[in-house]
Order: C-alpha cells, then sequence, then structure tokens
C-alpha cells in the first residue's frame, strides 16, 4: 500500500538552507534503513560526523558546525549497543569546547522506532492480607508492588539523552507510551509524537474496506492507546471502544501474563479497527480479536504501527488472525523493515492460503510504506527547529499524548482504578512496605 498520500507531500516543502540546518544519519540507522538513509541524504544537506582513532587506537569523533541538527534514530532489541553509542557520539556536537560553545546549537532526535515498553519497573498484586482496602475504595486506586530488580529502559535512555547528547526536541514515530513522555519532559526535553495512523485509515479507506455497508468502530488494544482511539473517533467520525488490558507479572519478575477486558462501547454487528503501536509475539493482537469476535463484531481490521515480530511465535498467531474470515486486513508499515541487519534477524511476511468461491488466494499482512513520511517529518525538523512549529506543521499527525486514566474518566464518567506501588517486591518473593 504504496498510493501518494494526501495528507502530506514531501515535494511541497521549501529548500532546506545548508547553512542553518543539517541532517547526521548514525550507523545503527543507516544499516536498519538503508533505503530510508539514501532518501534522506539525497533530499537535505549533511553535516560533517567522522568516526578516527588515535595512533593507539583510542576512538576520536571529529564534527561539523551548524545551528541546528536533525538526527534520524533507530532503536530495537537487534541493535540496542550500536544504538545507544550513536546516541552517545552526539555528544561530539553538542559539547562545550572550552567555553566556546557547542558546535550545534539545537539538536533534535526523530525516533522513527524506540521501544518503551519497559517504561517503568514492573508491578506485582499485593497478596490480599497486605491491602489497605480502605485507601483502596477512598483513593480508587489498586495497591500494588513495585519490582525493585527492575529499572526503567525509557528514563535511562531519556538521561542518556538529556544529559550526553543534550537533546532539545525529541520526535517520536507512533510511540504511544504516556509514562516514558512524562519521563523526557521532566528533564527538560520538548517531546511531539507524531502517528502513521491517519496515513493508515487513509490506506484502508482507498482500498474499499470503509464503505457504507457497517457501521465502523475504533477500539485501541488497551489504555496505552487510548489517546490515539479518541484521536481518530473524534477525526474521522468512528464509535470508540476500549480495551483494558490487565499484565499481571510472573514471579520471576521477567515476564507476565495479560487479560483483556471490553469496557466500553459495543461492538456487535460493527466494523471494527483495532489500533496497537506494535505487532511483537502477536499474542496481543489475537487474543483483541477473540475478545471482540466474542462481543459480536462482524468485521475486523488490524492496524499496528511497528512490526517488531518478536520470535518466531508471530508468524502462527498471525497465521491464525488472517484464517478468519472476519479479519478483513492485517496492516503494518515498514518503520521496522523485515530485513534486518542482525545476522538471522530478518522477518517473514506472515500469509496463508484460503478459498474463496471456490479458489484457492493469497491473504498476507499488508504493508505500509513509510520512507516519504519519515523524510517529510525530517524536513519540517529542518525547517522550524522548535516543538511548536513541528507540531503546528504536522497537524494532524500529531498525537496530544494525555493520561489515559484521566481521558477514560472524560469519555465515560467513570473511574479506573489506577494501579499505585505502595510495597516493595523483593527477590525470593519478599513484600514489604518501605
Amino acid at each position: 500500500m504504496s498510493a501518494p498520500s494526501e495528507l502530506f507531500n514531501l515535494h511541497s516543502l521549501p529548500q532546506v538552507d545548508s547553512t542553518k540546518s543539517n541532517i547526521h544519519i548514525p550507523w545503527s540507522y543507516r544499516s536498519y534503513k538503508p533505503k530510508s538513509a539514501f532518501q534522506l541524504q539525497e533530499h537535505y544537506p549533511e553535516i560533517r560526523s567522522q568516526d578516527s582513532d588515535y595512533g593507539n587506537k583510542m576512538w576520536l569523533l571529529l564534527s561539523g558546525e551548524i545551528p541546528n541538527l536533525v538526527v534520524p534514530w533507530l532503536m530495537n532489541g537487534d541493535n540496542l549497543p550500536d544504538a545507544i553509542m550513536d546516541m552517545y557520539n552526539l555528544h561530539s556536537f553538542t559539547q562545550e569546547r572550552g567555553g566556546f560553545g557547542p558546535n550545534v546549537q539545537n539538536l533534535m532526535v526523530l525516533s522513527v522506532f524506540a521501544d518503551w515498553r519497559q517504561d517503568l519497573p514492573s508491578k506485582k498484586d499485593l497478596p490480599d492480607a497486605m491491602r489497605n482496602k480502605a485507601l483502596e475504595e477512598q483513593e480508587n486506586i489498586i495497591e500494588m508492588a513495585l519490582v525493585i530488580a527492575q529499572s526503567s529502559w525509557s528514563l535511562a535512555v531519556a538521561t542518556l539523552m538529556k544529559y550526553e547528547a543534550k537533546v532539545d526536541t525529541h520526535v517520536s514515530l507512533d510511540g504511544h507510551s504516556f509514562p516514558a513522555t512524562q519521563q523526557f519532559e521532566s528533564l527538560g526535553i520538548n517531546v511531539v509524537n507524531i502517528t502513521t495512523a491517519k496515513l493508515m485509515i487513509e490506506a484502508i479507506r482507498n482500498g474499499g474496506y470503509l464503505d457504507d455497508s457497517l457501521e465502523t468502530m475504533i477500539v485501541g488494544v488497551d489504555f496505552g492507546n487510548l489517546s490515539l482511539a479518541w484521536k481518530l473517533s473524534q477525526e474521522e467520525g468512528f464509535k470508540l471502544g476500549i480495551i483494558h488490558k490487565k499484565r499481571t507479572p510472573i514471579p520471576d519478575g521477567t515476564s507476565s501474563t495479560t487479560v483483556h477486558e471490553l469496557v466500553y462501547g459495543d461492538v456487535r454487528g460493527k466494523r471494527v479497527i483495532v489500533m496497537d503501536d506494535m505487532i511483537g509475539s502477536g499474542g496481543t493482537i489475537l487474543k483483541t480479536v477473540k475478545l471482540l469476535l466474542q462481543h459480536g463484531a462482524a468485521e475486523i481490521i488490524v492496524c499496528a504501527a511497528h512490526a517488531v515480530f518478536a520470535g518466531r511465535e508471530y508468524y502462527e498467531q498471525l497465521q491464525e488472525v488472517l484464517s478468519n474470515d472476519k479479519v478483513k486486513l492485517i496492516m503494518v508499515s515498514d518503520t521496522l523493515p523485515l530485513e534486518r541487519p542482525a545476522r538471522g534477524g530478518d522477518k517473514d511476511l506472515p500469509y496463508v492460503f484460503v478459498k474463496r468461491d471456490g479458489q484457492k488466494e493469497q491473504r498476507k499482512v499488508q504493508i505500509l510504506e513509510t520512507d516519504d513520511f519519515i523524510s517529510y517529518i525530517v524536513g519540517v525538523m529542518l525547517l522550524n527547529p522548535t516543538a511548536q512549529a513541528i507540531t503546528e506543521t504536522m497537524g494532524v499527525h500529531v498525537l496530544q499524548q494525555v493520561d489515559p486514566y484521566d481521558l477514560y474518566y472524560q469519555i465515560t464518567g467513570k473511574k479506573m482504578p489506577r494501579p499505585v506501588a505502595t510495597v516493595r517486591y523483593r527477590e525470593g518473593g519478599q513484600f514489604d512496605r518501605p
């Protein structure tokens, strides 16, 4: 699905003044998205950035000078060391040099993908005897225990961006984490959240999937992307459904089980568009589809911004989703390409064969191409070196993230109990109050 979009026009952007704004494409991004990197190099002026060394092989970084610098960046599980090192190396542009100032005054990063799922340490259910039920009822919370063996990954990366790279503005592409956004902003980094969701809705509509035969609903897979589901409901005129996904860590604190519940909206007889920020193992999508079908959904369209496609489970689980006649489409973007730089890391595109009108027909996951959109965002950042100007220029593609619990109350008039950590969970299964 790569037809030109009516929602943005890469070629409408004015030429970038090479004396005011440049790009720097780190190695980790070039190796992960070579086509996108080549397109960016064709469109925009690059700053000097050279990895060298002294005679004893000690690292030496040489950097150019420019008032405004934009860096596309991608951090997936299989390129963490390279991505983190490239983020650290940005200090060569922004470091003070003996009172003579930095080479770059304004540094902006576009995170095309960054997995913020571990934005906070995990929480565990308390033993019943430890609960303060009067407090829970009074404060509308659920007391939980914080797994103190874990840490926040997003906070560590935000700290690296702020204090080593000295990033001024962080633009994320479909990074649907309200806690991570709060962490960046608390450190003084301006945050702009961009979504591909409007492009996906456009592609679905152009593909003829949104005819008038059924009423359409939009459903987020959990509270984490309630802001996105609400945005699309308001702007596209879709009915809204809300799924609450409760994640319960298993005893060792390294993984969890999830329970899905449809807490708002009636999907019976409707076409339901499911929106998620990523497909990992495919388990959440499969459970969500089953839940919606149990509640009587007539058709389901699945959209996810990032095709993480973790492990091998994703293939079979997405095959099961594709095999269901009521699932009309699964669409992901190519922010994470199928061909990946790590050895053995390439991913296969799930497909199945189904019978239609007596003939065998292939059904596969559809890909929304995003390289032009990425180049457009980078161009906007080069031409508009403030978060406010980027937000105004990107318009409908900006997702204003808000506290999902506050938004749920605004939508439904009901309060969803918040999980609040009041107890520590220590290794060995010990719970104690600090």
